[in-house]
């Protein structure tokens, strides 16, 4: 059966349909809750000249031969208000999305520094993890090598249990 077969089968599928429209309006609250969220955000970097609707158009900005992009392109006016943004209350995926748009090469000592004191700060063990790639990314191997956290973080020690207590 073909992908096109599937999907075929899939709409003329009353069950399936059901099934997806109770998914939907499940979670409709949800992605109206992040919608508001992070609409603040959007506003402040739409008015500067980039037209998104989330957080995430930035961090997800290359062409792509199939998915239809919502941004393309660098956005260094942006990086001003994503560090605004990164200090103030977001739901947690919000916030991932800012560090993830932050974790571009050019975005400056300025971005590294908060990002910096944001992981050292930061309690959560999954957003302590986007905060350490996003470090590996952006700041020089000589000066994240002063940070051996970093590395321990994307790398825990295999003898020592993870969260869950389990042994890796």
């Amino acid at each position: 059966m073909t992908a096109k077969e599937l999907m075929d089968q899939l709409a003329n599928d009353p069950d399936y349909q059901r099934r997806m429209k109770e998914k939907e309006e499940r979670l409709k609250p949800i992605w109206d809750a992040r919608k508001k969220d992070q609409e603040e955000l959007v506003r402040e970097i739409n008015e500067i000249g980039y037209s998104i609707e989330s957080v995430y158009d930035l961090v997800n900005n290359a062409p792509h031969p199939v998915l239809e992009r919502k941004f393309i392109g660098p956005y260094p006016k942006a990086y001003p208000i994503l560090l605004k943004h990164l200090n103030l209350p977001h739901e947690k995926i919000i916030r991932e999305g800012i560090i993830r748009a932050l974790t571009e090469k050019d975005a400056g000592r300025e971005v590294e520094e908060a990002l910096l004191d944001n992981f050292q700060k930061e309690k959560d063990p999954d957003t302590k993890w986007v905060l350490a790639n996003a470090l590996s990314r952006i700041m020089p191997y000589h000066r994240r090598r002063k940070y051996p956290e970093i590395r321990k973080t994307l790398k825990p020690n295999k003898t020592e249990p993870d969260a869950t207590g389990q042994r890796r």
